[in-house]
């Protein structure tokens, strides 16, 4: 949203062309919106509540928005961040593209919680936008 350039947007390039599938809920729509009152972001001039509302609009033009899913994890780490494994392992999708560091944690063995999240579910997966276009470009192959 911020950048046209760099493996964030590569990433939504891919949602665009209908390469991958992406999943939205309420609740991750407005996390999004909230993301213009977030102190770092708020040095990016264009960055308003009305261009939040434009790619919103896009984003329900191309992405799958599912209702909110059965809370399945726990993460008294980041709460919030429970949702985004919800989705992706109640879609079946397994995957979290992300740049969080509480999520990418979940992926350290040192992580019990991520550690048994990846037993039950072994396929599931969080990874950072340029692993993620790496990994995508491989299996298109």
């Amino acid at each position: 949203m911020l950048s046209r350039t760099g493996p964030a947007h590569a990433c939504w390039e891919k949602v665009l062309t209908g390469d991958v599938r992406l999943f939205v809920t309420p609740f991750i729509l407005d996390e999004i919106r909230s993301l213009t009152k977030h102190p770092k972001l708020r040095r990016f001039q264009g960055f308003t509540p009305e261009r939040v509302e434009r790619f919103i609009e896009e984003i329900l033009d191309f992405a799958e928005l599912i209702a909110d899913p059965p809370a399945l994890f726990q993460y008294p780490r980041d709460p919030d961040d429970a949702h985004y494994v919800d989705v992706a392992v109640s879609t079946g999708a397994m995957l979290v593209v992300s740049n969080d560091k509480d999520l990418l944690d979940l992926m350290n063995d040192d992580n019990s919680l991520g550690r048994d999240l990846r037993q039950t579910h072994p396929s599931f997966s969080v990874v950072t936008p340029p692993q993620f276009l790496t990994r995508f470009v491989s299996t298109s192959s």
